[in-house]
Formats: structure tokens, sequence, C-alpha cells
């Protein structure tokens, strides 16, 4: 999002210095989701609306279909006029994720990150954010920071950081294969912590 600039090495989207894009340019094609998404407390139609002032019920309807979070919201008694509370207090962690993610999805960016989107959540409701990431990939670059290795293990890239140092790369399958440390994480039965350090 650029609120900080990289101190060695560079950022690129396309190919194209991050640096060399404006503000707002990067901004309007790129979009986070946190592990705790910030709702506004008005009517979950207004939290759109912050996002895209003439959208319409039609158009909001159809990205929480997306984010598998319509049933939920018809099954409320005011439904999309329901107001969630400050921070939307009124939700569970699932259901607010699912709703950033919609919002999200409303605003139409070509590149989501995930920043431990679904580290505080159920298996249920992680396993709804999961589809969701799953339908997404299609049209969108997806970016997701995670601890829990469930949510990436189906990523075409991904990096194992450790100690602000890329340790290695490589898809789910290939990590197993190459890194102690990895399968370690992904299993902490298999190995021996003393093997790591070999």
């Amino acid at each position: 999002m650029r609120y900080f600039d990289v101190n060695k090495g560079k950022i690129t989207l396309n190919d194209i210095d991050i640096k060399d894009l404006t503000e707002n340019s990067l901004r309007d094609n790129l979009s986070t989701i946190r592990q705790d998404p910030y709702l506004f407390n008005k009517s979950i139609i207004d939290n759109f609306k912050m996002v895209k002032e003439d959208a319409t019920l039609d158009e909001v309807r159809e990205v929480c279909k997306k984010a598998y979070i319509d049933d939920y919201i018809m099954s409320l008694p005011r439904k999309y006029n329901t107001v969630i509370g400050e921070g939307g207090v009124n939700l569970s962690g699932g259901q607010k994720q699912r709703l950033a993610i919609a919002r999200t999805l409303l605003k139409n960016t070509k590149v989501i990150l995930f920043d431990e989107a679904t580290s505080a959540l159920d298996n249920e409701s992680q396993e709804y954010i999961k589809r969701t990431i799953d339908d997404l990939v299609k049209d969108h670059t997806i970016v997701i920071v995670a601890h829990r290795l469930s949510t990436i293990m189906d990523s075409d890239v991904i990096y194992l950081i450790d100690d602000v140092q890329v340790l290695d790369h490589g898809t789910h399958k290939q990590l197993m294969k190459k890194s102690k440390l990895y399968k370690k994480l992904y299993n902490p039965e298999v190995i021996d912590e003393n093997e790591i350090l070999d």
C-alpha cells in the first residue's frame, strides 16, 4: 500500500516498480483484508456504500454471494438494513471477514492482500474463506500472509520466511519434500525439533 517504502530491492506489479505508480493508482488496484477488518456502525448496505456510493442492493448481494455471506444476511429480520455495531461487534469473526471480502469484491481491485485474515477463525469460517479465495484466483492476484498453512496450501508459490529471511519457496508439495522447517510447521509431530537445527 506504500505506507512505507522498501529499504532494499523493489516491489513490482506487472513489472512496474510501485514507486513509479501514484499512491491513488496503486490503492485503486490493491485491497487489503486484515485479521480484524474494520466495519462501521451502520447498516450492512451502508458499509458497502462507503466503498461504492452508488452501489445497488443487487450488486451488493452478488458480491455477498461470492463471499458466502448472503444467506446469513437474508436470514436477519432487517436483512441488508441490519446495523452491525461499531467494528461489526454484532457479527462473528468469520462473518466480519466474509463481509470485508465482499466489500473488497465490490471495489473490484485486481490485487487482494489477505493479511493473517484466517488466523482467528474457526474451521468452518476458514473453509468459507478458503472457498472464496479459490473462486477469486480466477480473476485476481491473491497475496496471502499466513501462519495457518491450510490457508496457503493451494498457492502457486509459497515463500517460507523466518526472522525476515526468505528460507525457501515452492509449491506445498515441493516444500514438503525439500524443507524440514516447512514440514515441521505443517505437521509438528513428524520431525523432532533437533532435526531442524542440522
